[in-house]
């Protein structure tokens, strides 16, 4: 318990008194559970708010203890859109916490001025869902939100506040009984209705247990006033309000405001469901479903007046659960998924139809129509498992799991047997593994070779083309004919190969007795098929490297490209049925987090979560700062962040490209301009521009290093305009101009500790070390895989072997060429983990930090495709 000196009556703390480090400035506000100050921490210089409890509440044991959770709620997390708690202390004037001084309004202050635009209240919903997402998953819940508790700051971000009636269900975070749901971690009567009528769940008012879908409860009724400018329930007493929580259910939010379009009316409803188990079985995915449809909001908009009668048209009525159970016709969120707007070859054409294949969500490895084009075979990684396979009959409902060991799909024969990738990973993009076929009918796999990563049957139905570890397509077995391939597809008739090439970005189609005949550039490509006909390629890409927003695309053998659908989120293309009017893709959602650790305690294994595109860019020689590149909006930007405390800064705007080895200077370009880089300081100091002599950008990614000594930086560098695949590394000594010290086509480099070597990666997996002063490449022979870091003595090569989940690492003596297993890293909590990326080691080489790429996904049978 909290120390305190002695009870004292409870008055206004007056401005110029001292509480600690802490100097009174003026009140904030009151409430039954503190009163609240403006004050200024002298050893920092920074404005706080300064929440005290009275002493004579203090005097209450159990006001104490809730105001001890309180704290230690708050401490346990650390968000952009949670409130920052400082410091816990103890005064005459009883315990108090020192917080994150927001300046902005509360949301109850917004909504005064009326309702808000439908676009700017999903964006505010996203965040606080966001941070409801991170409270959720440390075993929080915060039982009270309510506009009130809500901050918007100047630049539109929302904080959420107080936490002190959090119901702690992580026992290392609460001491006590949780067994009676609504009241205080066990320390008040079982039945005790505890936050504010209006936006109580049922499950509180009517005294019944509770979890993290109370909060999305209350989240779904503040959407509903922000649109609105009403609550959904609300009555003349207390007792009228709790009552029609239970019994009544909300004016539809269309009779209120006819201009909200109606997938967010499904996702406010599906929050606002009477049953806990109708809501949403994670509020990260919530949190997903209101960003995209943020970000879609215009596209979704313009197809909805196809179903509200707009432009003459009569209204087309629709189910909400029956949607919500996955049925998404123009732009729905099918079960939390998928919003689809959709564009065609013909405008006036109607829009495919969707519908869901899959009701769990997981990661979909592969997918395939069988001969009949009736059956569809799929692999998914389901929850934490690995990937297993699957079957599915069209017109049922139903799909059964194949008696097979852990496996990827790769492809189905005319003849109806299978090619699999026997492995435990669960990322299809980059997993290595054993190449078998087996019968669909069941059986035992029959291994073919091991160090595959995709395959294909030729027309005969027995040759294979495979693509091995170090994206090394063979065509047939045994015969290299391409590099760099990945998402590879042999036309119907097997006389010509279409594949993404990962070193030039690009498509390419190639006769298998000719030349190329064609090359489409596109930065991301993520699935590919061909037309039953032939005559063209389809794929999902993005001209965004980060493809979050991946569509699907047709492009023909003379290079006309054209758009075939666009979903908010990102499409995955999987096939392409034979009759050509159907596809199988997966959409969903996934994000990208950091994790920390050290080698030999995977115990010890933390996660740093900040929006959810938190990209790593550097960490400090000690490793106990990071800088992040947060690429989700709003938030978009430079982030320093503390390995010890999770303390997490904003730098500025600008893309952070590395982190000095003593952590003070961070490498950072400007995003609307590139090619203007600057130093920027982390903490005290002013920022210096790098201006190269030549028109060169930096790489998309972590993208720049410095030798240990700090003497000598190195970048991933291309000439403004042309394509990032001719990135080089360039070292700049000092203040002497940028020099190029590698060919082109460098995939990942780390420089040696003294600076004087640099140990590069190409798209194809090989690995090479070049002196910085000069020197041919010397390939490591029989390397494969990523360089990651040097030992302190540069003695050892650290490299991340192909492969995704765990990351497996091992070490090279680059003068005799042994080869030794360091480790490997896997996430504490692997549900959803596809792979890891980006590893970043400190100077002890034993601590490192990585990013962890998770998904959220279902398989769709598009129908109605042209």
């Amino acid at each position: 318990m909290l120390a305190w000196v002695r009870p004292v009556p409870t008055m206004t703390l007056a401005p110029g008194l001292r509480l600690g480090s802490y100097e009174i400035l003026s009140p904030l506000g009151a409430g039954g559970m503190g009163e609240v100050y403006r004050a200024r921490d002298s050893r920092l210089g920074r404005e706080v708010a300064i929440k005290v409890l009275p002493a004579e509440v203090a005097a209450d044991p159990e006001r104490l203890a809730r105001f001890e959770r309180e704290a230690k709620a708050v401490s346990a997390l650390n968000h952009p859109h949670i409130v920052t708690l400082y410091e816990l202390g103890s005064s005459d004037f009883g315990p108090y916490l020192a917080l994150e001084k927001i300046d902005g309004r509360s949301l109850r202050e917004l909504l005064r001025e009326g309702t808000l635009p439908v676009k700017r209240a999903l964006a505010l919903g996203a965040q606080i869902a966001e941070g409801l997402a991170k409270a959720h998953a440390a075993g929080i819940v915060h039982r009270d939100l309510k506009p009130e508790n809500v901050m918007v700051t100047e630049d539109g971000f929302a904080k959420i506040l107080d936490f002190g009636l959090a119901k702690l269900v992580a026992p290392e975070l609460e001491a006590g009984s949780t067994a009676e749901a609504t009241t205080l971690g066990g320390a008040t009567a079982p039945g005790l209705v505890l936050g504010t009528p209006g936006y109580l769940s049922p499950e509180q008012a009517a005294g019944h247990a509770t979890d993290f879908r109370t909060d999305q409860f209350a989240l779904g009724a503040l959407l509903y006033e922000m649109v609105t400018g009403q609550r959904p329930f609300r009555g003349a007493t207390t007792g009228e309000s709790l009552a029609a929580v239970l019994r009544d259910e909300p004016v539809p939010l269309r009779s209120r405001n006819p201009a909200i379009p109606l997938p967010v009316g499904w996702i406010v409803e599906r929050c606002l469901a009477k049953d806990p188990g109708e809501r949403y079985a994670s509020t990260r995915d919530l949190a997903r479903d209101l960003a995209d449809l943020r970000d879609h909001l215009s596209e979704i908009s313009r197809a909805g007046e196809a179903f509200s009668g707009g432009a003459g048209r009569p209204a087309v009525r629709l189910r909400p659960a029956g949607l919500l159970a996955g049925v998404a016709i123009v732009a729905a969120l099918a079960a939390g998924t998928l919003a689809i707007a959709l564009l065609g070859r013909d405008g006036g054409a109607a829009p495919p139809s969707y519908r869901p294949l899959t009701l769990r969500r997981g990661v979909i490895t592969g997918a395939r129509f069988a001969p009949d084009g009736a059956t569809v075979y799929y692999s998914a990684a389901f929850g934490a498992e690995p990937s297993h396979l699957y079957v599915t009959r069209l017109e049922g409902s139903e799909s059964q799991r194949l008696e097979l060991p852990p496996a990827m799909l790769l492809s189905v024969s005319r003849n109806g047997e299978l090619l699999v990738l026997l492995t435990g990973e669960r990322n299809p993009g980059n997993a290595v593994g054993t190449l078998a076929r087996v019968s669909a009918l069941g059986g035992t796999p029959r291994p073919l070779i091991d160090d595959a990563m995709d395959a294909d049957w030729l027309p005969d139905g027995e040759q294979l083309a495979v693509v091995r570890a170090g994206l090394r397509l063979e065509l047939p077995l045994g015969e290299e004919r391409f590099r760099g391939v990945r998402h590879f597809r042999l036309s119907p008739d097997g006389s010509r190969v279409a594949f993404f090439n990962m070193g030039r970005l690009a498509i390419e189609v190639h006769d298998l007795h000719g030349g190329q005949l064609l090359r489409h550039e596109m930065p991301l490509v993520w699935g590919l098929a061909w037309s039953p006909d032939g005559r063209e390629v389809w794929f999902t890409g993005s001209q965004n490297p980060g493809g979050t927003d991946r569509a699907l695309y047709a492009v023909s053998l003379a290079g006309e490209e054209r758009l075939v659908a666009r979903a908010p989120g990102a499409l995955n293309l999987l096939d392409v049925a034979p009759d050509g009017r159907s596809a199988l893709v997966s959409t969903g959602s996934g994000w990208i987090g950091i994790g920390l650790g050290r080698r030999g305690a995977p115990d010890e294994e933390r996660t740093f979560d900040l929006l959810g595109r938190s990209f790593l860019a550097g960490l400090s020689a000690d490793g106990t700062r990071m800088l992040v590149d947060e690429r989700q909006e709003p938030g978009r930007g430079a982030y320093l962040v503390s390995t010890e405390d999770g303390t997490t800064i904003r730098l500025g705007a600008e893309r952070p490209l590395a982190l000095s080895p003593d952590g003070a200077w961070a490498l950072v370009f400007e995003p609307e301009e590139p090619t203007r880089m600057k130093l920027l300081p982390t903490g005290a100091g002013i920022a210096t521009e790098l201006r190269p002599e030549s028109a060169l950008r930096p790489m998309e990614g972590m993208s720049a290093a410095w030798s240990r000594d700090g003497e000598r930086l190195f970048a991933l560098l291309h000439p403004q305009g042309e394509s990032s695949a001719r990135s080089r590394v360039y070292v700049r000594d000092g203040k002497a101009p940028w020099r190029p010290i590698t060919p082109e086509i460098v995939w990942a480099f780390v420089p040696s500790p003294d600076g004087r070597q640099v140990a590069i990666g190409d798209p194809a997996g090989g690995v090479s070390v070049v002196a910085v002063d000069g020197g041919a490449a010397r390939s490591l022979a029989g390397e494969s895989g990523l360089p990651l870091g040097w030992s302190a003595d540069g003695r050892w090569l650290l490299v991340q072997a192909p492969g995704s989940l765990p990351a497996r690492i091992h070490r090279r003596e680059l003068a005799s060429g042994r080869i030794e297993p360091w480790g490997e890293i896997l996430p504490a909590d692997p549900t959803g983990a596809v792979s890891i990326m980006d590893v970043l080691l400190a100077a002890d080489g034993e601590t490192y930090a990585y990013n962890v790429m998770r998904a959220s996904q279902q398989l769709f049978l598009a129908e109605g495709l042209r």
